[in-house]
């Protein structure tokens, strides 16, 4: 059990770590929740429309996408666009409004609607739906203003906007958002509503710019509502063109886009201190971690279990001789007065001896005897005391008293940890 508690650790440090991983990885989770898009891609996909979403670390050009689509969220209007009255300069990105301009990109805006809370409870009720006075204040940053906005007073909302003519398309709102068509300013044209108010728009000064009110019609949760899958390739088709190949461009990050395709993805450049970063940007960070924390508990696994390193060989040697030679008084000692039982021991481990010094077959009277002569010729007077106390142990150790035996077991301990054996 002592040493289960460091492999214990050890499995409740990956499982924190396989947990950190899923808890930095909420922008997946937010794609394909309830107000996500990823539903989205794989319905276009599947109807033969290719899409491509943004990447921080790629940069899309005009010439590669048919459309864009740029999802609004409460607080990103700032981070999407400058204002589109502002003079582009080099301190800074285009906004998509002017790159749409500049490129005659058809770009489709959809208004944020709900709370971020409802992606993560997967609660949607009227007091999670976005405030509209915000709607028209993310509007404000990337341009437009004295928009009006109004929500149905019914749950749901169904109605039929004919994007074609003669293709009658049943749609479903939860609290359809749509803009005022009394308030709409001038310069707006209505291409889809609904009874309450106008869906989509298109603007006469920036003709390649769509806005879609209500973000239920493209979002996860809206598309498995009556014919809104329907609508939505429609809607698609009709701003990229019928007989467009390229792909849609899910933009999630208002990037800005590249005029011209790079062609030499393989040209040099200077690198600096931002490249190293990335080895330890997200999720390559997690990883770091892990593995500093896996060698940290390798090295102190190490130290308590094998202790500090002996000094040197030889006290190695004299330490594993004397632990034998105490495990072998113990041994004689838990045999207690049964000196017969302990006269055999002695002979025994002197047979072993002989047979260490002169190899195997000396396990016996003459190799015990051999060894005695050996030792005199070393150390006469401990090869004699050896040899007096291992006689009597082994000739009268069944004679003696408990006293004689532990004082005759001493001498003989003593004597054979005294002497060097030599080698053959």
């Amino acid at each position: 059990m002592r040493n289960s508690g460091p492999l214990l650790f050890l499995g409740l440090l990956l499982v924190l770590a396989a947990l950190a991983v899923f808890a930095f990885s909420r922008g997946s989770d937010f794609d394909r929740s309830a107000l996500g898009n990823k539903g989205l891609e794989a319905w276009l996909q599947a109807k033969g429309i290719p899409v491509v979403r943004s990447d921080p670390h790629v940069a899309r050009a005009r010439s590669d996408i048919s459309l864009r689509i740029i999802p609004l969220s409460t607080g990103r209007g700032e981070a999407v666009a400058l204002q589109a009255n502002e003079e582009a300069d080099d301190a800074g990105p285009e906004s998509p409004i002017r790159e749409s301009n500049r490129y005659a990109l058809p770009t489709l805006i959809i208004l944020p609607k709900w709370q971020g809370s409802v992606s993560t409870d997967g609660v949607a009720s009227t007091s999670r739906l976005v405030d509209l006075a915000d709607i028209s204040g993310e509007l404000d940053k990337i341009g437009y203003s004295d928009f009006g906005f109004a929500r149905s007073s019914t749950g749901f909302e169904e109605a039929q906007p004919q994007l074609k003519p003669g293709q009658p398309i049943k749609i479903a709102l939860y609290q359809a958002q749509t803009f005022e068509r009394s308030s709409l300013p001038g310069g707006w044209e209505e291409l889809a509503g609904t009874a309450s108010g106008a869906l989509l728009l298109r603007g006469e000064d920036d003709p390649n710019v769509y806005l879609l009110s209500d973000p239920d019609l493209l979002n996860n949760h809206g598309l498995a509502l009556a014919d809104n899958a329907s609508f939505a390739v429609s809607l698609v088709t009709l701003l990229r063109g019928a007989n467009e190949k390229r792909p849609v461009y899910l933009d999630t990050a208002g990037l800005p886009l590249d005029s011209e395709k790079i062609v030499d993805e393989g040209r040099t450049y200077e690198r600096s201190a931002s490249d190293f970063k990335r080895f330890f940007a997200f999720p390559l960070s997690v990883i770091w971690g892990v593995l500093l924390i896996v060698a940290a508990i390798f090295f102190w696994r190490g130290a308590y279990r094998f202790g500090a390193a002996l000094p040197e060989a030889s006290a190695n040697t004299e330490l594993s001789k004397t632990a034998a030679i105490d495990a072998t008084a113990r041994l004689l000692r838990l045999s207690g007065n049964d000196g017969r039982m302990t006269g055999q021991f002695v002979l025994h481990l002197l047979a072993d001896k002989a047979q260490l010094v002169f190899g195997p077959g000396a396990g016996n009277e003459a190799g015990i005897d051999r060894l005695f002569q050996r030792l005199t010729r070393r150390d006469q007077a401990a090869a004699k005391a050896l040899h007096s106390s291992a006689q009597a142990l082994i000739d009268r150790g069944h004679r003696m008293t408990r006293a004689d035996l532990h004082r005759n077991l001493e001498i003989f301990r003593k004597s054979l940890g005294s002497i060097d054996l030599g080698s053959r």
